[in-house]
């Protein structure tokens, strides 16, 4: 290698040494500054999909968890409670009717065999096993209120009539009929219960022969009990078809709550036999409201059945004493305690609670108590709508209520399973001394009102409508009441 050449090798080699360190650095350099300062497109972000199975979610695992909004009642009974009987023969089957058996399917009488699950779900949850025992922990029941509608139920079964019907010396089968059944369909006992299924199916089958052919029933008594009867049969066939769906049902069910509708005045009342005239009768409004309301939620395809519904209820508000705040019998003048219940309970069911005249009727009754020592004349019937009145009120008027009524009712019933009205106590020709009606009657009712937690749950709310510059013509608004 000569000179010149080695010159130039040195010469090449301090070049590249530190002045291609310096590159190297500034090339370093401005590649950090360009990605962190000029660089601004967004990272695609990374989705990761994960596949789940539905979960099946019980509705009774749920209220199982839920904390009770009611202390347990605590009975101090002074007596031992008598052991239900439950050897006693079943009465058979009656082998000879009147008129041909309709054609029903009594296979499918099951409860839990509904198309609708809203229905059982939401109405009627409680009434199952699982459901009873944990809407009787929720809404203050105890084992003792329980026992009582078992015996109750027993004694019923017993003493069913051959044809499936019950009475009080043959008045009014059609009424006491419904109230049996009403018993019954509230425990959740149906034509497929084990023990009370044939019950179940003979009350059902009276009831659909005792039908005439433009919906009115035939058992319904005289004077004025066939308004109150053919509210209640109605009644109890449309909640025995909500709750089984047994086609031949949805007929009977129809037909008789359309007497009801075509019974209605033109200003939403109603009177004995029907009456179109100037008087109308809270009492009687009561149990044709209830049959409409079973009818509605059973999905009744009757003419008329909500407009029916809607003036009804404002009827009900033109017997309401806007300074006593309580409810009339058939004008605002007089201070009665059981229509005041009973119209609370009314709008309380057609899903309007926190109306002013509802709220100011329950706090009217606020002081109302049991006491079968000096008890009012319909003794029974004002309890059995108190009770529910209070029920959907819930909060601490529940809570008093339902530490008063519980415990009457459980010392009073009959070592046999029934009761008897505290109105036999009040002298002879007392009006309404409900003692006349009969052990059916009283039974019934009593055990209906010892049903309260878990027969109609506690779900009737106000659905706040939303303002008219924010409809959604797009949006779907279910409201289940």
């Amino acid at each position: 290698m000569t000179r010149k050449e080695f010159l130039k090798k040195k010469v090449m080699e301090h070049l590249i040494g530190p002045t291609g360190s310096v590159l190297l650095h500034i090339f370093i350099l401005y590649a950090a500054v360009h990605f962190i300062v000029f660089d601004t497109r967004e990272s695609t972000p990374e989705i990761e999909a994960m596949i789940m199975d539905m979960q099946e979610v019980d509705l009774d695992d749920i209220l199982d968890d839920l904390e009770p909004e009611f202390e347990p009642l605590e009975f101090d009974l002074d007596f031992e409670m008598p052991d239900m009987d439950v050897d006693v023969d079943v009465p058979p089957d009656p082998q000879d009717f009147a008129q041909d058996q309709p054609d029903v399917d009594f296979a499918a009488l099951d409860v839990m065999q509904v198309d609708s699950p809203l229905t059982m779900q939401g109405l009627f949850s409680g009434r199952s096993e699982g459901g009873r025992a944990a809407m009787l922990r929720r809404f203050g029941g105890s084992a003792e209120t329980e026992a009582a509608v078992r015996r109750a139920l027993e004694w019923l079964r017993i003493n069913q009539n051959d044809d499936g019907s019950w009475d009080h010396g043959s008045r009014a089968p059609a009424a006491m009929t419904g109230l049996g059944l009403l018993t019954y369909l509230a425990h959740g006992e149906t034509g497929s219960s084990e023990r009370y299924g044939n019950t179940v199916r003979r009350a059902i089958r009276f009831l659909v022969n005792d039908m005439e052919d433009d919906g009115r029933f035939k058992g319904v008594g005289s004077g004025n009990a066939p308004v109150y009867a053919q509210a209640i049969a109605a009644y109890a066939i449309a909640e025995a078809y909500a709750m089984t769906r047994i086609p031949n049902l949805r007929d009977v069910m129809d037909k008789s709550i359309q007497v009801i509708i075509d019974g209605q005045q033109p200003g939403g009342g109603w009177d004995y036999d029907y009456a179109q005239g100037s008087r109308r009768d809270t009492s009687i409004s009561g149990f044709n409201i209830q049959g409409m309301k079973a009818a509605q939620l059973a999905g009744s395809g009757a003419r008329g059945l909500q407009q029916a519904m809607n003036k009804s209820l404002e009827d009900i508000l033109t017997v309401y004493n806007p300074e006593t705040h309580h409810f009339g019998y058939s004008s605002m003048q007089s201070r009665n305690d059981s229509m005041t219940a009973l119209s609370c309970l009314l709008f309380q069911l057609a899903g309007n609670p926190r109306a002013t005249e509802v709220r100011n009727g329950v706090a009217a009754i606020r002081d109302m108590r049991v006491n079968w020592n000096d008890a009012p004349a319909g003794a029974m019937y004002t309890w059995y709508y108190a009770t529910q009145a209070k029920f959907q009120t819930g909060g601490g008027t529940w809570d008093t209520w339902n530490n008063s009524f519980a415990p009457a009712f459980v010392r009073n019933q009959n070592s046999d399973g029934s009761w008897t009205s505290p109105s036999g106590q009040l002298p002879r020709g007392t009006a309404h001394r409900e003692v006349n009606y009969g052990p059916v009657y009283a039974t019934t009712l009593a055990a209906l009102s010892l049903q309260v937690y878990y027969r109609i749950l506690p779900t009737f709310a106000v659905v706040e409508e939303p303002a008219e510059e924010e409809d959604d013509e797009d949006e779907v608004i279910i409201q289940i009441i």
